[in-house]
């Protein structure tokens, strides 16, 4: 590159002037194409063009605990509009799901709380968010039987963690769910680490009833060709991560073997590189693996998910406007 290569863009400083919509807001945010808000405005360029390519399987990657923090009801919403076509996530999120599915609640806390107190009162902290007890115990003791009655359906077949949550959503009724969403939706759901979550815990409480003949089965390694033919009857593979861990090496390990590579790719993450963690590995060290194409859309935006994936869907809906419509992505077969 020359010099003048260098300085084709000059930034275009925001204006902000109200009544200012959210896509207006990520115009400015383009114009002025610096730091994070020059990075999430093009993540939300890059969302745009995966929902607009009719060839793009859209992939979220789910991890953290955005789910009781307050982000249940946008990827649903995001499911039924068909806006998302696969969900990996860790089994923690569709724990907090199913905990709201079957009439508990997250509560905002704080912080700076006692610890002490919430044990003597039975609350349970996450950072600043706060959820009973008895509202897990609640859902212990229902998802028990769900357990035994999936477990006599299926006569003890193993079942992957996309069956798995399958069988979850058709017995859940609040149309909120993400599950009940995506069992409605027929998206599929993976769970790759399920064992390490309460669903892992609820397995023992199901397993240990007296007399059970049939015991609920999962099988790790039966969902790896579900999601590696996902990607490899795709014609194109988008991803959308939250956070890192198990579900965005899911995903990207499904690119890799499929011989596929992701075509777009946004990662919201507040990790660094420098440990050598996944969730914060940089989408240019993701291409030395084939895992995204160097030709890929891509970009990674460093912030919190609560506030940057809100931000991102409003402006891309609000870009798309209501008359958008997908057709379904994916074909995950009988259940």
């Amino acid at each position: 590159m020359q010099r003048k290569d260098y300085l084709l863009n000059p930034v275009e400083h925001m204006k902000i002037k109200a009544p200012l919509t959210v896509d207006q807001l990520m115009r400015q945010f383009s114009g002025s194409g610096s730091f994070s808000a020059g990075r999430l405005a093009v993540a939300c360029d890059i969302y745009e063009k995966m929902l607009r390519d009719d060839e793009c399987t859209v992939f979220l990657a789910l991890s953290g605990a955005v789910i009781p923090a307050g982000l249940r009801a946008l990827v649903s919403d995001l499911i039924r509009r068909r806006l998302i076509d696969v969900v990996v996530c860790t089994g923690a999120s569709m724990v907090h799901d199913a905990i709201e599915a079957v009439g508990g609640r997250h509560y905002k806390g704080s912080w700076l709380v006692d610890d002490r107190e919430l044990y003597k009162y039975h609350i349970f902290r996450i950072y600043d968010v706060l959820v009973t007890e008895e509202d897990y115990v609640r859902l212990d003791y229902q998802l028990a039987e769900l357990y035994s009655k999936i477990a006599d359906e299926r006569k003890g077949e193993p079942l992957s963690s996309r069956e798995f949550t399958w069988e979850l959503g058709k017995y859940l009724s609040d149309p909120q769910s993400i599950l009940r969403s995506a069992y409605e939706m027929n998206v599929p759901i993976f769970m790759p680490a399920a064992r390490d979550s309460e669903f892992g815990f609820i397995h023992w409480l199901h397993s240990s009833q007296q007399n059970r003949k049939n015991t609920l089965c999962l099988d790790a390694f039966k969902e790896v060709p579900e999601i590696c033919n996902i990607c490899s009857q795709s014609p194109k593979n988008g991803m959308i991560v939250i956070g890192g861990g198990v579900p965005r090496n899911t995903v990207q390990s499904a690119a890799l073997a499929s011989k596929k590579g992701m075509d777009y790719a946004v990662v919201v993450t507040m990790d660094r590189p420098e440990t050598g963690g996944l969730s914060g590995s940089t989408l240019k060290e993701t291409i030395s693996w084939g895992k995204v194409k160097d030709e890929a859309d891509k970009v990674m935006v460093i912030g919190e998910a609560t506030m940057v994936f809100p931000l991102m869907a409003a402006s891309v809906l609000e870009r798309l406007g209501e008359e958008f419509q997908r057709k379904p992505k994916t074909s995950t077969g009988e259940n």
